[in-house]
C-alpha cells in the first residue's frame, strides 16, 4: 500500500532565493492541501559565517539583479538599508529558532509563519535578530508572542541537525518523498509550473 507523499522544503529565512519562491510555494499549498510540507532548515549563515551583514551587502546587491529577473521578487530598499546598517548581524540562528518553535507548537502554521518571517526581512527590512520582530508575525498565525531564547546557539544547532544530516546545501530545495524515496524537483519559481511539478511527483 502506497503511503502519503510529503514535500520537503529546504529553506533559510536569510536566503533571497527562498524569498523568491514564496508565491510559488503558496500556490503549492493552496492547490495541494493533501500534501504535507515539512520545513527543513540546515542554516545558511551559521558558525564562522555569522558576522556583520554589511560585509555581504555588495554580493547581495549584485545577486539581486538575477533574483528579481528569475523570480519577479526583489528585496526592498528597506532590506538593503537594514543590512548596510553597522551592527546588524547576518545569522540564520534566531529566525530558524523562531520558525522551529512554531513548527513544534502548530505544525500546520509553520510554512505560513516562515513565509511571513522572510517577507518581513526581505520586504519590510525587519531585523530578524530582534525578538520584537516576531510578535506581530506570531499574531498573524494566531499564536502568542512567547518565543524561546532565539539567540541560544544550542537551539539553533538542534534545528539545523536534520538538514545537515541529509546533506541539504542549496536553498530552496524541494523534494517529494514517498515510500522512502525522495525525488528532488528542479528549481521552479513560476507558481503554476511548480504546483504542477509537485502534483505530478506526488502521484
Amino acid at each position: 500500500m502506497l503511503t502519503m507523499a510529503e514535500l520537503i522544503y529546504g529553506f533559510d529565512p536569510l536566503c533571497g532565493w527562498c524569498y523568491g519562491i514564496v508565491p510559488a510555494m503558496r500556490r503549492v499549498a493552496e492547490e495541494h492541501p493533501d500534501i504535507p510540507i515539512r520545513l527543513v532548515m540546515p542554516g545558511l549563515v551559521a558558525g564562522e559565517g555569522v558576522g556583520p551583514y554589511s560585509r555581504m551587502a555588495g554580493y547581495i546587491r549584485e545577486a539581486e539583479k538575477r533574483l528579481a529577473q528569475v523570480t519577479g521578487q526583489g528585496s526592498s530598499e528597506a532590506f538593503f538599508r537594514l543590512i548596510e546598517t553597522p551592527g546588524v548581524e547576518a545569522n540564520s540562528g534566531p529566525p530558524c529558532v523562531a520558525i522551529a518553535y512554531v513548527a513544534g507548537l502548530a505544525p500546520e502554521r509553520a510554512v505560513d509563519f516562515a513565509h511571513l518571517v522572510i517577507e518581513a526581512h526581505h520586504g519590510d527590512g525587519a531585523d530578524l535578530n530582534d525578538p520584537a520582530t516576531y510578535a506581530p508575525l506570531l499574531s498573524k498565525v494566531g499564536l502568542p508572542a512567547d518565543l524561546p531564547d532565539i539567540h541560544d546557539p544550542a537551539l539553533a544547532e538542534s534545528v539545523w541537525a536534520e538538514g545537515r544530516r541529509i546533506g541539504l546545501r542549496a536553498f530552496p530545495t524541494l523534494a517529494v518523498v514517498r515510500d522512502g524515496r525522495a525525488r528532488v524537483l528542479p528549481s521552479e519559481f513560476d507558481p503554476e509550473r511548480l504546483s504542477e511539478l509537485v502534483g505530478n511527483a506526488a502521484k
